[in-house]
């Protein structure tokens, strides 16, 4: 059976001598693991097609355990977060995170619509990066059925910090421009994402350690 779907590529692996097995994450299936046959070869028409961060159309055979490729579509490479390291490592700290938090075979539509969201968001320069990657962290803690609430860390929190996470998350992407966030709250705020993160998942976001020495 064929399965047509837009999805968001979180990770490659290099597969046998010519082949290689993609994570897709769509709004339709969630996270699927895709076998690409082939693609290694210089021949293939598809060598780049198969590479985190784009954004393609795939038309995909459902075997018994994986998906196989026969065709595909960029709809966005995100060519423009590889001319800057800092935003580069935002975007693979992105999916690096749906990675860690999805679930394989399991929609995650709120996941995925605020993956793809972000990522233009990101490479447009609309937001600044660091408010941006704040709302993205709450809103993936959020949809992973957590809250940023004072008792999820063992510090304290101010009233204003509870108020900016609260507006975050409940905010449209279009809309979180209008938020002036002092350095004090932006700092805290940082803390608290950043300890729920590694607190609360599976593993730690290696994307992390790069974002702090920017």
């Amino acid at each position: 059976m064929q399965e047509k779907v837009k999805g968001i590529i979180l990770k490659t692996m290099d597969y046998k001598e010519k082949d290689k097995l993609m994570w897709v994450f769509t709004e339709e299936f969630g996270k699927i693991s895709v076998l690409c046959k082939g693609v290694r070869s210089q021949k293939s028409r598809f060598q780049s097609l198969v590479r985190p961060l784009l954004f393609g159309e795939f038309l995909l055979f459902k075997g018994k355990s994986l998906y196989s490729l026969n065709e595909g579509n960029i709809i966005n490479s995100f060519s423009h977060l590889s001319t800057s390291l800092e935003m580069l490592t935002y975007g693979s700290y992105y999916v690096e995170l749906v990675d860690i938090v999805s679930i394989d075979q399991e929609p995650q539509s709120v996941l995925y619509r605020n993956l793809v969201t972000a990522l233009y968001l990101l490479e447009s320069g609309a937001l600044d990066m660091e408010i941006l990657t704040l709302a993205y962290e709450v809103k993936l803690i959020n949809a992973t059925g957590l809250a940023l609430r004072r008792e999820m860390v063992p510090f304290e929190i101010t009233q204003g910090t509870l108020k900016t996470a609260e507006f975050l998350q409940k905010t449209d992407f279009s809309r979180i421009h209008v938020l002036k966030i002092d350095e004090r709250t932006k700092k805290e705020l940082q803390s608290i994402t950043a300890f729920i993160l590694k607190d609360s998942y599976q593993r730690r976001p290696k994307s992390l350690d790069m974002l702090k020495y920017m």
